[in-house]
């Protein structure tokens, strides 16, 4: 077996439950793996997948099937992010996939349901990007608003959202700093709550909406959002799931496959440096009521990384759950319908009802 195969089944062994709880069926999943056979042809065989579909979503909308055009088309979309979410060899042509996955799922928030509003927020010398989303009913609606990880984006949490949506949460999804659409600032970095903070005035007032927030990150996404929480006025809540306390205290254990996602997604010269500037080692408490959730079988960030975020928390409520792997995806039946439920009493507490 050469580096190809092997970097190959390295992805899948990380990272399969995730795209299937994304919205890409096992079958379907697999299927495409074994056309791709080599690492070498991951990046264009996900992507031919998702141009049939594209196809098929351009076909729906020619005979009137709005609903069936925007499922393919975010399963379009999906198929080109994890496509290129992982290939680091060809940089030209990853960019080139990451385009095609923001065109397609342009094409998909429109129809979705509930629609997807895209949201252009100003910030820095550029603008952040996101979809907001709104129950049924006039509201007002407290706000998910998720922060994505490493190499994840808003693209990327259609299913995730509807868990909220359903609950009568409205969900605000968004590229920060260094990730999916905000690479136009740079790489990802540690002080993310004025990232945050530009979204929700971006927000602020619209139709619908509460004025209570919570914040749910996953992975990287959570240390983000434990970090960024305390640093903003209006958060009635946090949620952290797989998250870490301090990346540099196990950066040496890292696998391969996730250290070269880091050189991409950090930057510069020295990324292990780079890397301890994410630590909430020093940094304010978190205040507000905080949901930390993590797998025992996380083979990413370590399990112990959530007790460690817990104490940095006034109010944590933690579950440590003993089969849940990285982001717990092979659980997410458990662990999806329990974040939505503890954010759903905490932002109906903060609002009084």
């Amino acid at each position: 077996m050469d580096a190809n195969e092997n970097r190959l089944l390295s992805v899948v062994e990380h990272w399969l439950p995730r795209m299937e709880v994304a919205g890409i069926a096992s079958p379907e999943a697999r299927a495409v793996i074994d056309r791709a056979g080599v690492w070498e042809n991951w990046l264009a065989t996900w992507c031919a997948e998702g141009e049939r579909h594209a196809e098929l979503a351009q076909a729906a909308i020619a005979a009137g099937h709005r609903v069936t055009a925007g499922e393919a088309y975010a399963k379009a979309s999906l198929l080109y992010h994890f496509g290129q979410f992982m290939a680091f060899e060809d940089l030209e042509a990853k960019a080139r996939a990451a385009a095609r996955k923001v065109a397609l799922f342009r094409l998909a928030a429109p129809l979705l349901e509930p629609a997807g509003e895209l949201v252009e927020a100003p910030f820095e010398a550029g603008v952040l990007r996101g979809y907001l989303r709104r129950p049924a009913g006039p509201g007002p609606h407290p706000l998910a608003l998720t922060i994505p990880g490493s190499d994840s984006t808003k693209e990327e949490f259609p299913q995730l959202e509807r868990h909220f949506l359903a609950r009568g949460m409205a969900t605000l999804s968004f590229d920060g700093p260094g990730q999916g659409e905000g690479r136009e600032h740079g790489p990802l970095r540690a002080d993310f709550g004025p990232a945050v903070a530009a979204m929700l005035d971006a927000v602020a007032g619209r139709p619908g909406l509460s004025g209570t927030v919570g914040l749910v990150g996953m992975a990287f996404g959570g240390f983000l959002a434990l970090r960024a929480a305390p640093a903003l006025a209006g958060i009635d809540a946090a949620v952290s799931i797989n998250g870490f306390f301090d990346l540099g205290g196990f950066w040496p254990s890292l696998p391969a496959v996730y250290r070269d996602n880091m050189g991409f997604t950090l930057g510069g010269p020295d990324v292990a440096a780079n890397a301890q500037s994410f630590t909430l080692e020093g940094t304010q408490r978190v205040e507000v009521p905080a949901l930390i959730l993590h797998g025992g079988l996380d083979r990413i960030f370590p399990p112990s990384e959530a007790q460690r975020c817990a104490d940095h928390c006034r109010d944590a409520t933690l579950h440590v759950v003993p089969e849940g792997n990285h982001v717990c995806n092979n659980i997410a039946w458990r662990y999806r319908t329990l974040v939505a439920d503890w954010l759903a009493d905490r932002l109906r507490a903060a609002r009084g009802g």
